[in-house]
């Protein structure tokens, strides 16, 4: 496989699992926070009901539930051992719909699970995921802007990307290609305080660019990108029109 691919798919698949482990979390803290000791009993009917669904040989849930743990051990040891795509039905389950007070209080927003919009950005997501895991190139080459928006719709409603703000990420994904300059100066209107931090602003640049739609192989230089920021933080002390710290004018390039 080529290397710039190889560390592009390290790129996402690295983002994929730390969706993955915000999901997982959510769940045991949610489920917890309002059932306490009941909880896992909760969400042991939903994975009673994938067990079947598993390798015959795989008794990995039985295992949990059997065992001399504490109810608050098991949920966190069997929600922990749930596959990416069993954690995303779990939002289209029973289990999960009928029970309005996690259903409401789940996400940072109102999110309905079982419409079309959560559906098929879950299978985004899972495609995406199997995509990378199986190295199927002719597949991402096809799909990676689906499946991107599907990563960044869930980085959205999770607010799971430290350092992006939840709103600004669908509209890089939807955006057209945007360019270096445009992108430094989103950086730079969302923190000045980045532009101090060479390493920083480089990692800060090419996860937007990945987003937007740039592969790895297109990224600029990291020379490119470092000579096109101090062009910028000139103009931004001569008061351009790109004016330093106006976020409404930012906003703008999207």
């Amino acid at each position: 496989m080529d290397e710039y691919l190889l560390t592009e798919f390290s790129i996402f698949y690295k983002r994929i699992m730390r969706v993955e482990s915000y999901l997982k979390n959510l769940i045991i803290q949610k489920y917890t926070f309002y059932y306490g000791e009941n909880a896992y009993n909760i969400v042991h009917r939903y994975i009673k009901a994938i067990q079947p669904k598993r390798n015959d040989k795989d008794k990995t849930f039985d295992k949990i539930h059997n065992s001399n743990l504490t109810n608050e051990e098991k949920i966190t040891q069997a929600i922990n051992k749930l596959y990416l795509s069993e954690l995303l039905n779990f939002f289209s389950n029973p289990v999960f719909l009928k029970n309005r007070r996690i259903k409401n209080n789940f996400f940072n927003e109102e999110i309905q699970t079982n419409n079309t919009t959560f559906q098929q950005k879950s299978k985004n997501l899972k495609d995406f995921r199997n995509c990378i895991a199986h190295c199927n190139i002719k597949k991402y080459s096809l799909e990676r802007n689906k499946f991107i928006k599907g990563l960044a719709y869930f980085e959205r409603i999770l607010n799971c990307n430290v350092i992006l703000s939840c709103e600004i990420l669908d509209k890089i994904s939807n955006s057209s290609k945007l360019s270096v300059n445009q992108i430094l100066a989103y950086i730079y209107s969302t923190d000045p305080q980045y532009f101090k931090d060479d390493k920083l602003l480089i990692l800060l640049f090419d996860d937007i660019a990945l987003i937007n739609g740039y592969s790895f192989k297109s990224l600029p230089q990291r020379k490119t990108i470092i000579r096109e920021h101090f062009k910028l933080l000139e103009k931004f002390k001569k008061n351009s029109p790109l004016e330093a710290g106006s976020q409404n004018s930012q906003m703008k390039l999207f």
